[in-house]
C-alpha cells in the first residue's frame, strides 16, 4: 500500500488554496495563492474497500436520458464554469486510479508506444485455445476463449465485408490512450486457422440480456460464417487478454461511485474525463458511453488481502471513422446521433445549410473508416452521444489534452498505426499522415485559447537563478516564424499582489537548445514575507494576437532554496 505524505493523505489537498481579497495590488496577478509545499503527483485513491456491487447498463434509459432528459436540465441549470477538481498546483492531473502521467511528462522511447500496455505477444500458440463462450452485447462476433496457459481472452472480429478495419482501430488507439495516460486492456493482432480452436465441454452461448444456454458446434460455425477469411485459410481477430480482479460495471458520467468511498470527486469535475475530449477528437473516438469504461475491483500488488477499483477504458473498435463507415454516418465525429442544433439550422435554411461533414469520407482504402483531416475542427467535434465530462470541459481542460496530444512523435505515431496490422500498407499511410495533420490542427487551436506556456523549471545558469520555460507553439512550429516574433515580459509581485520595483524582457533563442524558448534571470531580492513568496507574472506577446498571462508562484522550501509551488493561467 502506498504510504501517502502530508499533502497526500487526502484528494482535498490538490485543490489549490484560495486567500481573500489581498489587498490592492491583488488584481494585478489574481487572488489565488498556494500552501508553500511540493505539488501532489500521486493521490492516495487505493485505500482498502468493501466490494462494491456490479451495476447494470440500462441502455434505452441511458439514451433517452443523454439525449432528451440531461440536455434540457443542462439547459435549465444556472451553472457557472468550474474548474477541474482533481488538479494540482500547477494545474497538472497526479497519478490515480484513473490516469498515470506517461508521454504527458516523459519522453517515451518508440518501441514503449508500440508496445502499450502488453506484457507479452498474446496468446500462446503452443496448444489450442478452448472457447468458453460468447460476449455479451455489442453488433460483432465476440468469443470467449482461453489460451494453452489458460489465459483468458476476448477474441474479436471485424465485421464480414468491412476487413481490418475494427480490429486495427481497437489496438491502435489502446496503444495511443495507453501512452496518454489510459487504463486500457492488452490487446493483440492475432492471425490463425480455425482448428486453433476447440470447443470447451462446458461453453455457454450467452443473449443480449445475459441469459446463457450451452454452446454447439453449430453456434461456432455460424459465428465463423459471420467474419472475413484471410487468404490460406486464416482467419484475422483482435485478442484482448482478461482485465485482472472482478468487473463491477462501467464508470458513469456523474457524479460518484456511491459504495467506492475512494471515489471523492464528480466525474464531471475530473480533468482526465474533460480533457480527454481533445485526445477522443484527435483519433475520433466517437463512441463514448458507460459500457465502454470498466471498472475493476483488484487486489493491491503488495497486500492481496486489500483491494480497491482501478478505472480502465474499453473497446475502441468504433474509433479512427469505423462507427461512420460501419454505420453509415458520414456525420460521424461532426453531430450527435440526435443532434437538435443540426437539425434546426437544416429546418430554418430548408436544408440548403452546408453540413460541416459534407465531402468528409475518408480514403478509399482497405481497413480505413471515414477520418480525414481537412473538414475537421478541433473545438466542434462530437460524439455519437453527449457525455458531460466533455460538455463541461473548459479551455485548460482541453488545453490540457492538446499538450498530451502534441507529445507524440511522428515515429511513435507511425508505430502504434503499425500495430493495426493492416494488409494494404497504403492505409497505414494514410492513417498515420492524417493523424499528424488532426495533430497540429489540435495544437494550433487549443494553444491559441491558453497561453501555451508550459514545463516551468528554475534553474542556474551562469551562477544566477533562472526561471525557464517552454513556449508549445514555438517549440512545435506550429505559427510561422513565431521564434522571432514572440516576446515575454516577466513582472515580479509579493503575496499580498504589491508590484515588486522588477522587470524584464525575454524571448525565444535566449534558452539553451533543450528549453527551445526563454530562460529569464529572477530579481536578486525576492520578497520578504511569506517564505519570499514570490509571483512572477509573464506576459507573451506575438503579433496581432493578444494572449493571457501566466503567473509563475515561488517560496522559499524548508532548506531556503527557492522553488515553483503553484502555476495559475488565466
Amino acid at each position: 500500500m502506498m504510504n501517502p505524505t502530508n499533502h497526500q493523505r487526502a484528494l482535498p489537498a490538490l485543490v489549490v488554496i484560495v486567500a481573500g481579497l489581498v489587498g490592492c495590488g491583488g488584481p494585478a496577478v489574481g487572488q489565488l495563492r498556494f500552501a508553500n509545499e511540493a505539488p501532489v503527483w500521486k493521490v492516495n485513491d487505493r485505500e482498502p474497500i468493501a466490494q462494491p456491487e456490479e451495476q447494470g447498463f440500462p441502455k434505452i434509459l441511458y439514451y433517452f436520458d443523454q439525449f432528451f432528459f440531461r440536455r434540457l436540465t443542462n439547459k435549465m441549470e444556472v451553472r457557472a464554469d468550474a474548474h477541474a477538481a482533481n488538479v494540482n498546483s500547477l494545474d497538472e492531473v497526479p497519478d490515480s486510479t484513473w490516469f498515470t502521467n506517461r508521454i504527458g511528462v516523459r519522453d517515451m522511447t518508440v518501441d514503449e508506444v508500440r508496445r502499450g500496455p502488453n506484457t507479452d505477444d498474446g496468446p500462446d500458440r503452443s496448444g489450442p485455445w478452448e472457447i468458453t463462450g460468447t460476449k455479451v452485447g455489442g453488433s460483432s462476433v465476440g468469443l470467449l476463449m482461453k489460451d494453452a496457459r489458460g489465459i483468458k481472452y476476448i477474441l474479436k472480429f471485424d465485421q464480414k465485408g468491412i476487413p481490418d478495419m475494427e480490429t486495427a482501430a481497437d489496438v491502435i488507439v489502446q496503444r495511443i490512450f495507453y501512452a496518454a495516460g489510459f487504463n486500457v486492456p492488452e490487446d493483440s493482432i492475432v492471425f490463425f486457422p480455425r482448428d486453433q480452436l476447440v470447443l470447451a465441454p462446458d461453453a455457454k452461448v450467452s443473449d443480449t440480456f445475459g441469459n446463457k444456454r450451452p454452446m454447439t458446434q453449430a453456434d461456432l460455425d455460424d459465428a465463423f460464417a459471420r467474419v472475413n477469411e484471410s487468404e490460406g485459410g486464416q482467419y484475422r481477430g483482435l485478442a484482448s487478454k482478461f482485465l485482472s480482479g472482478r468487473p463491477i460495471g462501467g464508470a458513469t458520467n456523474l457524479g460518484t461511485r456511491e459504495d467506492d468511498p475512494n471515489d471523492r470527486i464528480a466525474h464531471e469535475e475530473r480533468r482526465d474525463l474533460r480533457g480527454a475530449y481533445t485526445i477522443f477528437s484527435w483519433v475520433d473516438h466517437t463512441d463514448v458511453k458507460i459500457d465502454n469504461s470498466l471498472d475493476m475491483y483488484v487486489e493491491d500488488p503488495e497486500n492481496p488481502d486489500e483491494k480497491f477499483v482501478v478505472h480502465y477504458l474499453v473497446d475502441f473498435g468504433k474509433a479512427l471513422g469505423s462507427m461512420g463507415w460501419i454505420e453509415r454516418r458520414p456525420g460521424d465525429g461532426f453531430a450527435y446521433n440526435v443532434d437538435f442544433e443540426y437539425s434546426l439550422y437544416s429546418i430554418f435554411t430548408f436544408g440548403l445549410w452546408p453540413r460541416p461533414w459534407e465531402g468528409a469520407d475518408g480514403a478509399p482504402l482497405r481497413g480505413v473508416g471515414r477520418i480525414e483531416s481537412e473538414r475537421f475542427h478541433p473545438a466542434h467535434w462530437r460524439p455519437q452521444y453527449p457525455w458531460d465530462p466533455f460538455d463541461r470541459a473548459d479551455r485548460f481542460d482541453k488545453f490540457w489534452g492538446a499538450k498530451i496530444v502534441m507529445r507524440f512523435t511522428p515515429e511513435q505515431i507511425r508505430a502504434a498505426v503499425e500495430e493495426g496490422r493492416y494488409q494494404d500498407p497504403a492505409a497505414a499511410d494514410y492513417l498515420t499522415r492524417t493523424l499528424i495533420e488532426r495533430q497540429r490542427k489540435i495544437g494550433q487551436y487549443w494553444f491559441n485559447v491558453v497561453t501555451p506556456l508550459d514545463r516551468f523549471e528554475l534553474r542556474t545558469v551562469e551562477g544566477e537563478p533562472r526561471l525557464c520555460f517552454e513556449d508549445l507553439t514555438v517549440k512545435y512550429d506550429l505559427e510561422t516564424d513565431a521564434v522571432n516574433t514572440t516576446a515575454y515580459r516577466l513582472e515580479a509581485f509579493d503575496y499580498a499582489g504589491a508590484r515588486l520595483d522588477w522587470s524584464t524582457e525575454s524571448s525565444p533563442g535566449t534558452a539553451d537548445e533543450v528549453w527551445l524558448t526563454a530562460c529569464a534571470a529572477l530579481p536578486d531580492s525576492i520578497a520578504a514575507a511569506q517564505d519570499g513568496y514570490t509571483i512572477i507574472k509573464i506576459s507573451t506577446r506575438r503579433p496581432d494576437k493578444k494572449l493571457p498571462p501566466t503567473d509563475v508562484h515561488l517560496a522559499r522550501g524548508a532548506s531556503g532554496k527557492l522553488r515553483i509551488i503553484g502555476l495559475q493561467r488565466h
